[in-house]
């Protein structure tokens, strides 16, 4: 945990402090409980065959509610921002063999980009997310990608288009989204809706296979 306690008293040297000491205590606070979660969160990944893969994106866009969906939980139309990171468990059967998946929903808000190279650290692969009707959520995909490759690598990625339930508020097309990720390599562009629950399972699967197949060709 030594390397997200770093990044913890960075961020809390950098939270805004307009009323003194005890907001500073207090974001410390904050980003040690965060990082304290990911290291019980480490300690299960390290008990079995679990694969973890992390959701990268802004604010916003809907990751907690489609990591929420695929481990089987119910969409919550009240669903707050992330604060650091969460996670989520689930398992699935899937090459022959069942799997543990841990999904890492990290925090989208730049107060808690330092904190990400921590939480991205032993990713087997990455959902990138924006929302389609939000232009700015996909641009800042750039960010997010050059962060994970400094961090982990060239790692199997999907990109995700979500709210795909609200194609009359659309400014994101799917033509541009499909030519980014075929540019940086990704395994493919899949528009979503966690509130309909519409093909949320796809771009994780198809990770996933890769992952495992991945794995074999080590072996």
């Amino acid at each position: 945990m030594e390397d997200c306690g770093v990044a913890a008293r960075n961020l809390a040297r950098n939270t805004p402090i307009p009323s003194g000491k005890h907001q500073r205590r207090t974001a410390l606070e904050d980003a040690t409980l965060i990082c304290t979660s990911s290291w019980l969160a480490r300690v299960s990944l390290s008990q079995g065959r679990v694969l973890k893969i992390s959701l990268c994106g802004a604010g916003g866009v809907g990751k907690t509610s489609l990591a929420k969906v695929f481990s089987g939980q119910q969409f919550n139309p009240r669903e707050r921002l992330t604060v650091g990171v969460q996670h989520f468990f689930t398992r699935i059967y899937i090459g022959g063999a069942e799997r543990t998946i841990a999904l890492w929903d990290i925090g989208g808000e730049h107060r808690f980009r330092l904190l990400a190279p921590a939480f991205l650290k032993g990713s087997a692969g990455v959902v990138y997310v924006f929302d389609i009707t939000r232009e700015e959520t996909f641009l800042e995909l750039d960010k997010w990608r050059g962060l994970v490759e400094k961090v982990l690598g060239g790692v199997p990625a999907v990109l995700v288009g979500n709210k795909a339930d609200l194609q009359e508020l659309r400014v994101v097309y799917r033509d541009v989204a499909e030519e980014y990720a075929r540019r940086y390599g990704m395994l493919g562009y899949f528009e979503v809706s966690a509130k309909d629950m519409f093909d949320v399972d796809k771009p994780f699967i198809v990770l996933i296979q890769r992952i495992i197949s991945g794995e074999r060709g080590l072996a």
